[in-house]
């Protein structure tokens, strides 16, 4: 869930609080405990939000994981991971353990498992790899009955064999019997939230009502609109480089500029109908009001 560049507060948030429970999604574990590292500046970058120092069970040392949550699977995907780990060598000389996180199935990218990059010469090379989990390829009988609160929010979102309403009232459960009262409705939020990826909003709005208000999460709200907002962008960008090759700066800009979702799903459109580069500018600049006489 690491943005470039940029402090992202609902992704860290998320990875602050639910480390234990994504590694235990992702296989690895049994983890006695999780410390997320504080962000330090490597050659003027952040270290990823998603750096946490692990405890195993069976091990005596740390280890370092690097945790990114992405709500859908996105070409850069992997470039942005290869970033992220070349910073955490080169601050603690250290290759992390890395678990990319795909929340919800949507077009045919995946995430790939790894990248080499070549030198031009082909003298020396680049290679990493990581493990990729995708949720809805896991099954839900596999963590249920739920004990952990914690896997609440992800639970969801994995493959549901059966009517998805006892799933969900299990999530609701563990999280009312379980969870401290100060922080039930940020877990009740989150897993509102993440559900809605692949469910009814009015299911969940009658399952997860507390004493008749919706749970109300406006940090992760706020995150969720953003990240759509990218993925939108990014959708349009791929398009435009499987259409026409790589997409100059300038149009990637023009691209990456555009917040609003209807009119990023106008630019969607003219992107997969139109016939150049050219033409796709010239739509994408609005049209300018005439001048005053």
């Amino acid at each position: 869930m690491t943005l470039r560049n940029r402090y992202d507060v609902g992704s860290k948030w998320l990875i602050e609080t639910f480390a234990t429970q994504l590694l235990r999604v992702a296989g690895v574990g049994p983890v006695a405990s999780a410390r997320p590292l504080p962000a330090e500046l490597v050659q003027s970058r952040q270290l990823p939000d998603g750096l946490v120092e692990v405890r195993l069970a069976d091990r005596p040392d740390p280890v370092l994981c690097l945790i990114e949550v992405n709500t859908y699977s996105y070409k850069a995907a992997g470039g942005e991971l290869l970033d992220d780990l070349l910073l955490t060598y080169l601050n603690r000389r250290v290759v992390p353990e890395v678990v990319a996180i795909t929340l919800s199935d949507k077009g045919n990218v995946r995430v790939a498992p790894g990248v080499r990059l070549d030198s031009p010469l082909g003298h020396a090379r680049l290679e990493a790899g990581w493990r990729v989990v995708n949720l809805w390829e896991l099954s839900a009988a596999d963590f249920l009955p739920l004990t952990d609160p914690g896997l609440a929010p992800w639970v969801p979102l994995m493959r549901i064999d059966g009517p998805p309403e006892p799933v969900l009232q299990q999530c609701k459960d563990v999280i009312d019997t379980v969870t401290p009262a100060g922080k039930r409705g940020n877990l009740l939020g989150v897993t509102q939230i993440l559900a809605g990826l692949r469910f009814d909003e009015t299911m969940l709005e009658t399952l997860f009502r507390v004493e008749g208000a919706m749970i109300e999460s406006p940090v992760l709200e706020k995150w969720f609109r953003q990240r759509d907002v990218e993925t939108r962008q990014a959708v349009i960008l791929e398009v435009l480089d499987a259409k026409f090759g790589p997409v100059p700066p300038d149009v990637s800009a023009a691209v990456r500029v555009v917040k609003d979702e209807d009119r990023l799903k106008d630019i969607n459109r003219v992107a997969v109908t139109c016939a150049s580069l050219d033409a796709f500018r010239q739509a994408l600049t609005p049209p300018q009001p005439p001048a005053a006489n």
